[in-house]
């Protein structure tokens, strides 16, 4: 899967596993970060990704089938996570 979102200022590219910002300069972060973000978990991004998460949420839904039920699974991280 790539996909590319076209802003007035700035290109978005989805990957499988990534998420590219170019403004100017290149940005990126994994896919599932980017998604924990649009879901309200915490997640640690570049201001410009937070700006186009809720758009990447909404592409990997409609390119997932949201309407068969499928979404993107959230792991439970309340109970932690150890090494």
């Amino acid at each position: 899967m790539k996909v590319k979102l076209v802003y007035p200022d700035h290109i978005v590219e989805i990957t499988e596993k990534e998420v590219y910002l170019f403004n100017g300069r290149l940005v990126s972060a994994p896919l599932d970060e980017v998604l924990y973000y649009a879901y309200g978990k915490d997640a640690v991004l570049p201001e410009e990704l937070k700006r186009v998460a809720y758009d990447v949420l909404r592409v990997f839904n409609v390119l997932s089938g949201e309407s068969n039920g499928l979404k993107f699974a959230l792991p439970d991280f309340s109970k932690g996570v150890t090494a």
